[in-house]
């Protein structure tokens, strides 16, 4: 099947297109800031690296994840210092204050001009949001001090700055490159979603994630050491298979409810009755809660053990609420009703919302079960290995965050290559 799809030149196009943001976003990650030091910082990253690891506890935990997050370019101090995190951050503040806005709900309301407006302000927003960032980061590294977050310092040496690289201009300078940094990670990722495959956000993340953590995973297997060391490797490769075989089912799988139309007189014709369905889904956000809710596995020990069964809770209560209030079941049979459709044997009305609900819940209840079962995949295995260990904490939260990005940006790509072959293959006839 991918043979057949590469053939098609609308996806070739679109796929170096995908390739060649992905290339300048992996560069703006890895070229340095005005005036600092390229080979400065890289080492200073190196050596806090290093000292996290030995340290084995919460000075790891925030080093590996903020890697994590910024794909990097934090610790490097590159131009595309914050990766995705400004974006997404402002994503997230649009969609929590959003709503109390009046003016934002009314766009909301307008439809696509309105929606229009909406994402030409969180682009500003996240504009806003990076060079607030990178004030912060800036004021740190001007004065001598370390890089916030990343436990990197360039006292002792020749700093992480050119000699000439002082005074205000040079902070302004890292300030308007850090914002402008993010501004190009909104024209790559626009650029991808329009001429590209799948939605751009999220494959930079990937691309971002694909960088990183083959060196987080090779450093914790180095650091074990010996046979362990090579069942580190085995287990994070197994639970990851693991895991994403089991998302892919759930975002995948659905109850559908049969249904059927009233028969009715067309002329001297009878309609129907017609059979169809209704499908009914569950779990399609349980990723939403799981990634904040594995950060409870990075709470200093000894408190992390014990936080454990909360986090397998808070997943399993979001997936299942969830799943049993989207769609809402009497709005659903509502909309039935005035169709003229119907389920066999079930009455219109409250009856069919009822029996929409209990089909609701136990899918829900299975959905809740499934994320709980793979949010505690890559902890069992990494902790049967080596114990609750600050890296293995981390590794955990790791892989459910490469999983999520991978099937979030893996299922919508192969659903639009799949489009654009059909479309290739019978676009002649369709004219």
């Amino acid at each position: 099947m991918l043979a057949r799809v590469l053939r098609v030149s609308a996806v070739r196009r679109r796929l170096l297109w995908t390739l060649l943001a992905v290339v300048l976003f992996r560069l703006g990650q890895n070229l340095p800031l005005p005036g600092v030091r390229g080979e400065a910082s890289t080492s200073a990253a190196a050596t806090a690296g290093s000292a996290a690891a030995e340290a084995d506890g919460g000075g790891q935990r925030l080093h590996g994840l903020v890697e994590l997050l910024t794909g990097g370019g934090l610790g490097q101090l590159s131009v595309v210092t914050f990766g995705i995190v400004p974006v997404l951050a402002a994503r997230l503040v649009m969609e929590v204050v959003g709503p109390v806005v009046p003016r934002v709900r009314l766009l909301a309301a307008a439809g696509s001009e309105g929606a229009a407006v909406i994402a030409r302000w969180t682009r500003w927003l996240a504009v806003l949001l990076a060079a607030g960032f990178g004030v912060w980061v800036a004021g740190a590294v001007t004065g001598g001090g370390c890089v916030p977050l990343t436990g990197i310092c360039g006292t002792g040496g020749p700093g992480l700055l050119h000699d000439r690289a002082d005074g205000p201009v040079v902070a302004v300078a890292l300030v308007a490159t850090m914002a402008a940094g993010t501004a190009v990670v909104l024209r790559l990722a626009g650029l991808i979603t329009a001429r590209g495959v799948g939605e751009g956000l999220s494959v930079l993340f990937l691309a971002q994630l694909g960088a990183v953590v083959p060196g987080q995973v090779a450093s914790a297997a180095r650091e074990t050491g010996g046979a362990r060391g090579t069942l580190v490797l085995v287990a994070v490769v197994l639970a990851l298979l693991a895991m994403t075989a089991v998302v892919v089912v759930v975002l995948r799988s659905e109850r559908r409810i049969p249904l059927q139309r009233a028969e009715r007189m067309v002329g001297r014709s009878a309609l129907g009755p017609t059979p169809t369905y209704v499908p009914v889904r569950g779990g399609q956000d349980g990723f939403v809660v799981m990634i904040p809710a594995s950060l409870l596995l990075l709470v200093p020990a000894p408190a992390g053990p014990w936080l454990l069964p909360l986090y397998v809770l808070v997943v399993f209560a979001y997936v299942g609420l969830r799943a049993r209030v989207e769609p809402a079941a009497p709005d659903l049979a509502d909309r039935l009703k005035r169709s003229g459709l119907f389920v066999p044997g079930v009455r219109t009305g409250p009856q069919t919302a009822q029996y929409i609900a209990y089909v609701q819940s136990r899918i829900g209840l299975t959905a809740a079960l499934a994320m709980a079962g793979v949010a505690l995949v890559p902890v069992l295995a990494l902790a049967v290995l080596d114990g609750p260990a600050g890296r293995f904490a981390l590794s955990a939260t790791t892989l459910l965050i490469v999983v999520s990005a991978a099937v979030r940006t893996a299922l919508p790509a192969v659903r639009q290559m799949e489009s654009l072959a059909v479309r290739q293959a019978y676009g002649p006839l369709l004219r």
